[in-house]
């Protein structure tokens, strides 16, 4: 295979574009309307369904299929190689996990929508001296084989994976942002009810104090339901840890969270007492400041530059709304999210240790050893009845050689 054209798909490639350009291909003719045998094959009801929905069903139907399907022909020549070597060498191979069979099912339904957008210019070369349905099926599988065993001799799953792992950091600190905004106003909404309900209730001289007192606590809540939240948390990625199976996609992170100190000491100390839930959501709350500040920022910048309401007022709002979130991702993916994983790890009880130990170390101990030379004329001179000693001399530590080429 080395001497192989880099240009050119390589077989196995091919095979994978061939398999699933015919298994895509084939599913729809049998499910599309107004195929050829489809009157003695399926009932009428089913058809009659089909019909209403028009194409879109059959071609979501065997989109979904390659999934399943991908699967069970990544776990057949799995077997069939698996009995190869055990013919020719004797020994049982290397057992394959079954996240491996269905990794190559999703492969094949990502893949298979950018197959067939480029295959386009393939399928309307081979249509053209085509006029029958059987001819056209051929023209859709060879143009749609040929650009899936591109994709698949080019690495188009890597690609994928590198947005998807992008998209997934993108929405994850989204997801912490609405986390954000959420928790402060429903924990928030009884102090809320109250402080509206108290207005017509407490005298005016009390009222400005129990305004006070009720936006304290109302803040304060906040703060529990972020420290509720990353206690109950540490619970649950360390009830998925038990379970979440060695092969699978996320174990080594999953496993990598338990380790964390937050989570390790969950499980001993009761919510009142864990320390870091509670640094966690001081900083939860630090970063919402951030949020209002950046938001009020932005605001008065808009304002400034767009001014009132005005013709496309709405979309210019849309354009600000958009650039605000950005800037709350940014701001909490760069500054939120390193502290809270600094909380979590225990990493500043680690350098707080370090230095503890250093100043517990006496004063001498870099200090280098005695001469024992000197050491050895002191104790001869003691030998012979001579008073007079040297001081011991401590002998530097001899410097590296640094070469010279």
């Amino acid at each position: 295979m080395n001497n192989w054209p880099k240009f050119l798909p390589d077989p196995t490639s091919c095979a994978r574009g061939f398999a699933l350009s015919i298994s895509f291909w084939l599913i729809v003719s049998l499910l599309w309307p107004n195929a050829y045998y489809y009157s003695y094959r399926f009932s009428r009801t089913y058809w009659y369904t089909i019909r209403n929905s028009d194409w879109e069903s059959p071609i979501v139907l065997a989109w979904l299929c390659q999934i399943w399907l991908f699967a069970f022909y990544h776990w057949g020549v799995t077997k069939f190689a698996e009995w190869v070597e055990i013919r020719r060498h004797n020994q049982q191979p290397q057992a394959i996990s079954a996240w491996q069979h269905w990794r190559e099912g999703i492969i094949a339904f990502l893949t298979l929508p950018a197959a067939i957008v480029m295959g386009i210019p393939a399928i309307a070369l081979f249509m053209l001296p085509l006029r029958s349905f059987s001819g056209a099926l051929v023209a859709l599988i060879l143009g749609t084989a040929i650009a899936s065993a591109y994709l698949y001799h080019f690495r188009f799953a890597k690609l994928l994976k590198i947005l998807l792992k992008f998209l997934w950091i993108f929405y994850a600190d989204l997801l912490k942002i609405l986390e954000l905004l959420l928790v402060p106003t429903l924990t928030g909404t009884p102090f809320f009810l109250l402080i509206v309900a108290t207005v017509e209730i407490v005298p005016i001289h009390l009222l400005s104090l129990t305004t006070f007192l009720l936006v304290i606590c109302l803040l304060l809540s906040g703060i529990v339901g972020y420290a509720a939240l990353q206690y109950w948390s540490a619970h649950l990625v360390n009830w998925a840890a038990r379970w979440w199976p060695a092969d699978s996609p996320g174990y080594s992170r999953v496993q990598a969270r338990k380790a964390w100190k937050h989570n390790r000491t969950a499980t001993s100390q009761s919510f009142v007492r864990h320390t870091t839930s509670w640094h966690l959501a001081t900083n939860d709350a630090t970063n919402l400041i951030y949020l209002y500040l950046i938001a009020n920022v932005l605001g008065l910048f808009g304002f400034l530059l767009f001014g009132g309401p005005k013709e496309g007022a709405q979309t210019l709002k849309e354009i600000l709304g958009s650039a605000v979130a950005l800037v709350w991702v940014a701001v909490w993916h760069f500054c939120g999210w390193p502290r809270e994983v600094e909380i979590a790890g225990g990493k500043p009880e680690a350098k707080k240790s370090q230095s503890s130990a250093k100043k517990k170390r006496s004063p001498n101990s870099n200090s280098p050893p005695p001469n024992p030379v000197e050491q050895e004329l002191n104790q001869l001179k003691a030998s012979t009845g001579m008073n007079r000693m040297k001081p011991v001399r401590r002998s530097a530590q001899p410097t590296p050689e640094v070469p010279q080429w």
